[in-house]
C-alpha cells in the first residue's frame, strides 16, 4: 500500500494545512501521502505544510494509486518537486529530528514562507510553514549556536537491511566524520574524513566494514562529528531475507 503518513482513499477530499509530515515509511508509493481512487477520485490540497524525509519504495513524498485523483498544495516545503505558488524543496532546519523537535530553528526557509493570505503566526509575523512556527520574538526554536550546530536527522531506513542513509544539514562549513561503531564500541566503518560544504549532506552504509566485507546482522552506532560538535544514534542491520 502506500501513504505511510496520510492515505486518502475512494471519493475522499482532505484539505492540509499547517502540517509537518516527516520520517514516514510506506511500500509502493506516497512516503508522506498517498490518494487510492479504489473506485473514487480521492485527492488533497492545502497551505503551509512541510512533508520531507518520508520513504516509499518508488521513493515519492506523495503518489496516487489505483486512480487516485489530481492534488494540489501551495506554499509548502516538499522534498520532492510539486508544481504550485509558493512551493519549495529546501532542507526545514528543524531543532533536532533526533529527539523529535520538528521547531523550525533560526534561518530556517520555512519561516516566514507560508501563504501571506493566511493569519499570521502568533508572534504576529507572515505565517511558517509547518504545524511548528518559529517565534521571532523570543526565538523559540533556535538552536543552540546556530552558527556551529548541525542537524542530524533519523538513520533511513532503520532497520535496514541493504543500505542506509545518514543524513544531516550543515549551516556552516567543516570537517565531517562519520564513525561506525558496533555495539562493543569498535570501530567498523569510516564514511566520512574530511571537510565538507555547508546544506544537506546525505552518506550511505552498505553494512561493509573498512575492509570491505559484510558485517554480522546486530545494532550498530553511528556518530557524527562536525568540528566539535557530536552525535550518535542507534542502527539496525537485519540480515537480507533469503540470505
Amino acid at each position: 500500500m502506500g501513504g505511510g503518513g496520510v492515505m486518502v482513499k475512494g471519493d475522499g477530499n482532505i484539505i492540509l494545512n499547517n502540517n509537518t509530515i516527516v520520517y514516514n515509511l510506506a511500500h509502493l508509493t506516497g512516503g508522506g501521502i498517498c490518494t487510492f481512487g479504489d473506485g473514487g477520485v480521492a485527492t488533497f490540497s492545502g497551505v503551509n505544510n512541510i512533508i520531507v524525509f518520508n520513504t516509499a519504495d518508488d521513493g515519492t513524498q506523495y503518489g496516487s494509486t489505483h486512480g487516485g485523483g489530481a492534488s494540489s498544495l501551495t506554499y509548502s516545503c516538499i522534498s520532492q518537486d510539486m508544481p504550485g505558488i509558493g512551493n519549495i524543496n529546501d532542507t526545514p532546519m528543524f531543532v533536532n529530528a533526533t529527539i523529535d523537535d520538528y521547531h523550525l530553528q533560526y534561518g530556517s526557509p520555512c519561516i516566514d514562507a507560508g501563504d501571506p493570505s493566511s493569519p499570521p503566526d502568533p508572534d504576529g509575523t507572515r505565517a511558517d510553514m509547518g504545524a511548528l512556527y518559529y517565534d521571532q520574538g523570543t526565538g523559540v526554536g533556535e538552536a543552540v549556536n546556530p552558527a556551529s550546530a548541525f542537524e542530524l536527522f533519523p538513520a533511513c531506513p532503520n532497520p535496514f537491511s541493504s543500505i542506509v542513509s545518514i543524513a544531516c544539514s550543515l549551516p556552516a562549513g567543516g570537517n565531517v566524520r562519520i564513525i561506525i561503531y558496533d555495539i562493543m564500541g569498535r570501530e567498523v566503518a569510516t564514511l566520512s574524513d574530511q571537510f565538507t560544504h555547508p546544506g544537506f549532506r546525505n552518506w550511505l552504509w552498505d553494512g561493509r566494514n573498512n575492509a570491505g566485507e559484510k558485517v554480522q546482522q546486530g545494532i550498530y552506532f553511528c556518530r557524527v562529528k562536525v568540528d566539535g560538535c557530536s552525535q550518535t544514534q542507534r542502527i539496525t542491520l537485519l540480515t537480507p531475507l533469503g540470505r
